[in-house]
Order: structure tokens, then sequence, then C-alpha cells
């Protein structure tokens, strides 16, 4: 039999049965702050959709999630067809599809596209932008959160188009609401370091959000974050991720779940829209994908590692779930 490579086996995730972190990982999530700005009464500013920012940054095939930061102050955040949302002192807003919205004060003023108001790139370090009047001032802290564009859709399509965070005083809100608290202060008077510093502070606010996002599911929603609070799928979800290569089968899955296989294939198909050994193959690929980014093994390698019985088959599926063969994507990556 061959020996797996090294790389392979010390990487594989779900051992520690952190399936929030796995995805997370396989998604390649980066956080950075991109400005910050001081807003006077009256103002209202138009942001860029997500596919303009990451053309701007030259972020290549990345997901781009923007997400904003109240650090004094209050506005409004309005989006198309939805009704506005107020956003206090201390507030965390994430827009997981990147849509264009709308910031704005209480007073109503024509908007201004962001655009406008920032500098020219390249920018020497983090860029305040100063807008409206002679009024109340609300001081926010842009940013977003980095993703790989392919690997986003299958794993977070369910999440709402906009995620509202107001912490409150509970213990589980307390390292939320001082993440937020220390990324308005870094961003505001940045300290030697604040490069490095930024981008971790938005990642452990990104995670905190959809932990608490998925704390507050109710009992009727579907997607991954559903699945993962329920008990059937849950716990089939905890198996796979456990031991992802492992010689699994409906009927061996079933039993360690401690179910039918007809009522787990059903509770699968609810929350995720897929059957169990369907969602296995997926996550497969997606770690396969990881390992093309990460590594410089051989194609076939990866191939036998994801459990494909040949580098084509392997090929074959992943352009069919990804769009482009494994080895462009590794050139795309490389790339990029």
């Amino acid at each position: 039999m061959t020996k797996m490579p090294e790389v392979l086996t010390q990487t594989s995730p779900g051992r520690s049965g952190d399936m929030l972190s796995d995805l997370l990982e396989s998604m390649h999530v980066t956080g950075m702050v991109l400005f910050r700005a001081e807003f006077r009464e009256p103002w209202c500013v138009t942001s860029v959709d997500s596919d303009q920012m990451a053309a701007m940054l030259a972020l290549g095939s990345s997901r781009v999630i923007p997400f904003h930061i109240i650090g004094s102050g209050s506005c409004r955040i309005e989006l198309p067809e939805r009704e506005p949302m107020r956003l206090n002192s201390g507030d965390a807003v994430l827009l997981p599809y990147g849509g264009v919205h709308r910031l704005s004060g209480g007073d109503a003023t024509a908007p201004v596209h962001i655009g406008q108001l920032l500098p020219q790139l390249p920018w020497a370090g983090m860029p305040l932008v100063e807008h409206g009047g002679a009024g109340g001032a609300t001081s926010v802290i842009c940013g977003f959160i980095r993703c790989d564009e392919l690997l986003f859709h299958p794993v977070l399509r369910h999440l709402p188009d906009v995620l509202h965070i107001t912490p409150d005083t509970t213990p589980a809100d307390h390292w939320l609401a001082t993440t937020i608290r220390h990324t308005v202060t870094e961003a505001s008077k940045p300290q030697p370091g604040w490069r490095s510093m930024l981008p971790r502070l938005t990642e452990l606010m990104f995670v905190e959000i959809l932990r608490k996002h998925m704390q507050g599911l109710s009992a009727d929603e579907v997607g991954w974050f559903a699945a993962y609070n329920d008990a059937v799928v849950g716990s089939a979800l905890k198996l796979l991720h456990a031991a992802p290569m492992e010689d699994w089968s409906l009927e061996s899955l079933a039993r360690g779940v401690g179910v039918s296989r007809t009522v787990l294939s059903e509770r699968f198909n609810h929350f995720l829209d897929q059957p169990p050994m369907q969602y296995l193959a997926h996550w497969r690929l997606q770690l396969a994908a990881k390992h093309l980014k990460s590594s410089e093994l051989p194609i076939k390698i990866i191939a036998d590692h994801a459990k494909y019985e040949s580098e084509a088959a392997f090929s074959r599926a992943f352009k069919r779930r990804f769009g482009v063969p494994p080895g462009d994507w590794r050139r795309r990556q490389a790339a990029g």
C-alpha cells in the first residue's frame, strides 16, 4: 500500500470535532480593515459591490465580504428591498454577498459614492475618509473578510444578505464586544504592529459573528449552520468531518448516528439539499482544493487521498464542482 504523504496526514481536519474551523480553513479566510471614516451630519454614502472591490484591490478570484463597525455615533444602513437598519455605537454589520448598500446619518442629503472619497491607490497607510457637514459625528471602521470565491457559495449560501450584530452583556457576547472594541481602538489610533493585529481581530470577529448566528437560528431554518444544530444531521456531520477519508457508506453513517438510512437521508436533504454521500464527496473536493493551494504535491497524490480511482476521474469531478480543472485552479491560486 502506498504510504500517504505526511503533509496530508498532518493537515487532515476534523480530529478535534471543530467543523466550523474546518470550513473556514478550507475557504482560506483572511480579514482586512480597509479604511476608517468620520462622517458628520448630514451625510450619505453608497458602497461599491464586492466584485468592484475585489477588482479595485486586485484580489483575483476572491469573495469579498464587507463589514462596518460603528465606533461612535449612529447611522442607518439600507439595502435594496429591505427596511433600513439602525446601527449604534459598538454594532457590527456583515454583508455576506457584498451587495451595494447605503450608509447615512439621520438628516436627508444626496448620496455620494464612496469611491469619490477614497484616495488614489496605492495607499501608504490606512486612509481616513472625512465627509459631510458640521453636525453630529459618526465614526465607522470599514473592511472586509476575504475568502476564495469558488469555495464560498457551497458552504455559506444560506446566510442572510446582512448580519447585524449588537453584542449584549451576556458572557457569550463578551468576546465579540471586546473584539469589536479592540478593532475600533486599533484602527482609530494605530500602534506599532497594527498591520498584523487588525487582520487577526477582524477574523476573530467574523468567527464570533458566525457563532452568534448559529446560536440564534430557529428550528425552521435550513442550511449548513442549521444542520449543525440538528441532532441527527449534526451528529453525522461531526463523524464525516472527523474522518473524511474513511470508507463511509450511507449504512455505516446511519449506524454511527443511530438512525435509519431513510431518516438520515431525509434530514440531510431537508437541511442541505443533498444526500449524505454527496455532501461527503463535495467536502473531499473542498479539502483537495485546499491541498492544491497549500502544497506542491502532484495532483495524482491528492486525487488518491480524495478517494478517486484515477486522476482523470478526480479532474472531472473537480471541474464539475468548481468550474475549472484542478491544474488551472492551482495555477490561479499561485498567480493570485
